[in-house]
């Protein structure tokens, strides 16, 4: 297991579209992984106005990712790939409440998500390791995945074992595989969301306490024009009553501006959204128009890339404790 120690504590209150809510409290940190290496997790308490709703600890299950989203910082950071463990998802989860000073018995809801840096997909049984540790620890926990299904064998996987999965999420970036393929760089060869979508809705249809949601990034010129959406709305279609459409607003980052992509406004994203509603999707809006520094890898990659203090370059979080 690496040394985790804590060397940046972030903090941030923000509004925020969500399934159930419109506010967040965020407690982001920086670790120490080794000499090397640093991660990030993240205690996000998610409220409907004032009313809490559930504490979501978002953890990482590896240093760089393997996908590399041209939007993504995670897969642009420095030094080779490393795959953590099973007692290092713990690890995280046990800091992030630590750290956060909450108690889980003020909450509704305890879930842990792999939706921070690294892809759950190829790292399958560690995941599966690293869940059964977490639900022994904590009894009540859920669990969100967040997989491009680069091994989509995860879902028959997992599907064996008694694992507390609320949902599965895949990325939509549009169905024309040039689009797909310049978007997810290092996509495999043989990578197939149908297939993906099919795999995850097998795993619900034996689990029916589990959801599979589509995270749809909206990227300006990419796939946000009415076409594309009609385009979506057809190629989904046979899935319409097993899915849940999540309309995400594209948070900035180093490679969004590397890569010119740009969310669309929020009146498009509404636009957007009624047409898939319409459509009669299960469908809602997630995000803010604004830059919430929340993308996989961000922070990280900000703290790496300030080489002169070594400090997070934010105008969203107020840091609260540097550990030396």
């Amino acid at each position: 297991m690496g040394k985790f120690k804590v060397i940046e504590k972030l903090e941030a209150a923000i509004d925020f579209n969500f399934e159930h809510g419109n506010k967040e409290k965020i407690y982001r940190y920086l670790i120490n992984f080794d000499d090397n290496r640093i991660i990030e997790c993240m205690t996000i308490i998610h409220l409907n106005d004032n009313e809490p709703i559930d504490v979501t600890i978002e953890i990482s299950n590896m240093y760089n990712c393997i996908v590399g989203c041209r939007f993504c910082a995670s897969g642009s950071l420095p030094e080779s790939r490393t795959f953590l463990k099973a007692e290092d998802y713990l690890k995280q989860v046990e800091i992030c409440i630590k750290e956060s000073n909450i108690n889980l018995n003020d909450y509704p809801k305890l879930y842990v998500a792999f939706t921070g840096i690294g892809e759950p997909s190829v790292v399958k049984e560690e995941v599966a390791k690293g869940i059964m540790l977490i639900k022994e620890r904590y009894n009540n926990v859920e669990v969100n995945i967040a997989t491009t299904g680069f091994d989509n064998k995860c879902f028959e996987y997992w599907n064996k074992l008694n694992l507390p999965i609320r949902y599965f999420q895949l990325p939509y970036y549009s169905c024309e595989k040039d689009k797909i393929k310049y978007i997810i760089q290092n996509a495999p060869k043989d990578y197939d969301l149908i297939n993906n979508i099919k795999e995850a809705i097998k795993y619900r249809k034996n689990h029916n306490e589990c959801r599979v949601k589509i995270n749809y990034v909206v990227m300006e010129g990419i796939n946000d024009s009415e076409k594309d959406v009609e385009k979506m709305i057809e190629y989904l279609k046979e899935f319409k009553d097993d899915i849940i459409i999540k309309v995400s607003y594209l948070n900035y980052t180093e490679k969004c501006k590397e890569n010119n992509l740009h969310s669309p406004s929020q009146k498009e994203m509404h636009k957007i959204l009624n047409s898939i509603k319409q459509a009669g999707y299960d469908c809602y809006l997630f995000g803010t128009e604004n830059n919430t520094e929340l993308g996989c890898g961000q922070l990280v990659q900000n703290y790496i890339c300030d080489e002169n203090s070594k400090s997070i370059r934010s105008q969203n979080f107020i840091r609260k404790k540097v550990m030396n």
